[in-house]
């Protein structure tokens, strides 16, 4: 995994700028744009919306597709960092977080090797 990719994710959040309206670090999202399944690994204030209200985009770290039947990569598939504002995604709230910490472990140690 890239070293500039790896450590924009596993710094630690600072949670005093961290918007209070937003899903929990850890939390399982669906990206409406991409269409795939990650998780929330930062949050911030981005623009304003025509109401004035400040938007909020989410960091999420997009899951490799796999293959159902044999739990295998399929071609060509990566971890994928991406921002996404909060009209884009779908929270899992009913799941407990993912802990990142030990995911970004795993990530570096290559989870699927």
């Amino acid at each position: 995994m890239n070293k500039d990719v790896y450590n924009v994710v596993s710094t630690d959040t600072d949670m005093s700028d961290y918007p209070k309206e937003a899903m929990p670090i850890g939390t399982y999202v669906r990206s409406g744009r991409l269409d795939r399944l990650g998780f929330i690994t930062d949050a911030f204030y981005g623009d304003v919306d025509k109401n004035n209200k400040k938007i909020i985009v989410y960091t999420i770290l997009i899951v490799p597709k796999t293959d159902h039947m044999s739990r295998m990569l399929e071609q060509n598939e990566q971890w994928y960092l991406t921002n996404e504002y909060e009209y884009e995604v779908t929270g899992y709230l009913m799941m407990h977080p993912v802990d990142v910490s030990k995911i970004m472990i795993r990530l570096d140690g290559g989870i699927y090797q």
